[in-house]
């Protein structure tokens, strides 16, 4: 996994342990609004601790027709913000989800992960860009009794492999 997306998840991770020690008691408070509907989630959190600066989560998502959008932004007690938004489209034989990144300092990173099947074929195309640009591809195609992985590197560099596929339970 990019290490961008693993510090956002640390990101995350971090932000539930926030609450936690919101309930612990070591932040001064904290206040959390959730709204729910048909297609639509929203969730505001503040965190205030006892200097008196505050850090805010805030995620809003919806849904509907095949489509989904789901954007987070934390901003920290020093006013940085960082920014994750995943669109997602399904319909039959294909989904696909995008998700782009920004961290504090306005660098993107992002991820797109393409799916197709139908008629005993399946492809999956994973591609990562990270904040200096490089992207990796990542394919993997099932056809015929075969799963062939397509791998690009930052450096354009390709590399293929194939093996047989195995049976599903």
């Amino acid at each position: 996994m990019n290490l961008y997306f693993t510090r956002i998840r640390t990101l995350l991770l971090t932000a539930s342990a926030g609450m936690a020690l919101s309930a612990a008691g070591v932040a001064q408070t904290t206040s959390t609004t959730v709204n729910s509907g048909p297609g639509s989630y929203s969730r505001d959190t503040t965190f205030t601790g006892v200097n008196g600066r505050t850090a805010t989560y805030q995620n809003n998502a919806t849904w509907g027709n095949g489509t989904s959008t789901d954007q987070k932004t934390w901003t920290g007690p020093n006013g940085k913000t960082t920014t994750a938004d995943t669109t997602r489209t399904f319909s039959p034989g294909s989904s696909t989800r995008d998700t782009t990144v920004t961290g504090p300092n306005g660098r993107t990173a992002s991820y797109q992960n393409d799916r197709t099947w139908g008629n005993g074929t399946s492809t999956d195309t994973r591609t990562y860009t990270g904040r200096n640009g490089e992207t990796r591809t990542d394919t993997r195609t099932r056809s015929g009794g075969e799963v062939t992985n397509t791998y690009t590197g930052r450096n354009g560099r390709t590399r293929t492999s194939s093996h047989p596929a195995r049976w599903r339970r």
